[in-house]
């Protein structure tokens, strides 16, 4: 027979037995409607009462859902590692029934040590109008020294409705390991609203938090690509916008790999005074180059006067000792 959440049992259509080589099996079939489907929130149980049972009151069960969930882990909060120095994993639990997502906890271990409960910080259930989807954020405080060391970090959940584990596994890449290479790109302009461009590059990158200041301000978050792979190098781009009024000194701070001080991270600064570099050394190389196309045109220009004149001079010479001898 079939339970709907805890409905009252019913009945299925069920097959006669169908005799196989090596088995025998009866099928039930139990049909509801779309629209019954889509509303449900809950399982869908067939249970079975079979000869070799202690406790017929316990059939055995299975169960399904129409309920979807997921886990997904998250890079560091960037905000922690820049100003505490701690690692904080998100653990991001999503579906579409919100008590299932309410009643999901998530278990995590690095390497084969266990993530103490205090450690996991839940947050509140929220909903998405767009999507019909809930989620809840667990914050999981990792120990810094083991996530730089690239050790594997593992999350779990249980899927009750469909009686299953999901796991996802997050690490540090620690790439090369050798110091990156910071440029900044600034606009040629002043407008309304300003944006710079962090460049973060090295051969073999791996990964790297990029935040920034302007002035004295507290680190504020940019916008961060995925790494960008090129023939010899691996970079990753960050984008800061700010308004006209908040044009100051503009700092792009890394934490890569390779540090021996995390709270000293690998600095770049701009400000509004200093001119773009990039145009200024592409506007030296345009004057050395015709600089040196001057001075060659012109040296050109002597040589095939002086070679004109030794022609002519030889050629007078000639004409004249024709004619002398000629006399």
């Amino acid at each position: 027979m079939w339970k709907v959440g805890n409905e009252p049992y019913i009945e299925g259509t069920t097959s006669a037995p169908i005799h196989q080589k090596d088995s025998t099996s009866v099928f039930s079939i139990l049909t509801i409607t779309k629209e019954e489907y889509e509303k449900l929130s809950t399982t869908i149980s067939c249970a079975v009462i079979h000869a070799n049972m202690d406790n017929r009151r316990a059939p055995l069960q299975v169960s399904t859902s129409q309920t979807k969930l997921s886990l997904t882990m998250k890079s560091p909060i960037q905000s922690e590692l820049f100003v505490n120095d701690t690692i904080v994993l998100q653990a991001v639990v999503s579906g579409d029934v919100k008590n299932t997502v309410q009643d999901t906890s998530v278990s995590c271990k690095v390497k084969d040590e266990s993530v103490p409960n205090e450690n996991i910080k839940t947050g509140n259930v929220e909903s998405s109008t767009d999507t019909s989807q809930y989620k809840r954020i667990h914050n999981i405080i990792i120990n810094t020294k083991k996530w730089f060391d690239g050790e594997m970090v593992t999350c779990t959940i249980h899927d009750t409705n469909n009686n299953r584990d999901i796991q996802q596994e997050i690490r540090f890449e620690k790439g090369d390991g050798k110091k990156p290479t910071v440029t900044i790109y600034k606009p040629d302009n002043v407008k309304d609203h300003i944006s710079h461009v962090c460049e973060v590059t090295s051969p073999k990158l791996g990964n790297v938090y990029v935040m920034w200041k302007v002035g004295d301000q507290p680190y504020r978050e940019g916008r961060t690509s995925a790494p960008i792979h090129q023939k010899d190098s691996t970079s990753v781009f960050s984008i800061l916008t700010i308004t006209k009024e908040e044009y100051n000194v503009i700092t792009c701070a890394v934490i890569h790999a390779n540090m021996d001080n995390r709270r000293a991270p690998l600095r770049v600064s701009t400000s509004k005074s200093e001119p773009p570099e990039p145009e200024t050394g592409f506007a030296l190389d345009c004057n050395k180059d015709v600089l040196e196309e001057d001075e060659f045109r012109s040296l050109w220009s002597t040589a095939t006067s002086f070679i004109f004149l030794f022609l002519f001079s030889l050629t007078y010479s000639a004409v004249l000792s024709f004619f002398k001898v000629k006399q």
